[in-house]
């Protein structure tokens, strides 16, 4: 079985130690113009409906590719 994670919380981490400061998530939604409760759901990997518009943003604002923000996790078969 897989199981579709994202990786925001690391991405954010290593944002974080790149600009060597604390990234609020309020920061967040105001740059990327996504709510502070869906900010926060990607934060606590909660997130089961992936949004083309959110997407974009979140890989714009991480400048990263969308296989870097999306992890396909897969368990090993019995």
């Amino acid at each position: 079985a897989s199981k579709l994670r994202n990786n925001f919380l690391t991405l954010l981490a290593e944002k974080e130690k790149r600009e060597q400061r604390r990234i609020r998530t309020s920061e967040i939604a105001l740059k990327t113009e996504i709510s502070v409760p869906t900010v926060n759901r990607w934060l606590r990997n909660e997130v089961t409906k992936f949004e083309t518009p959110v997407l974009e943003a979140f890989c714009d604002y991480f400048d990263c590719d969308l296989c870097d923000l999306l992890i396909m996790e897969r368990t090993a078969k019995d």
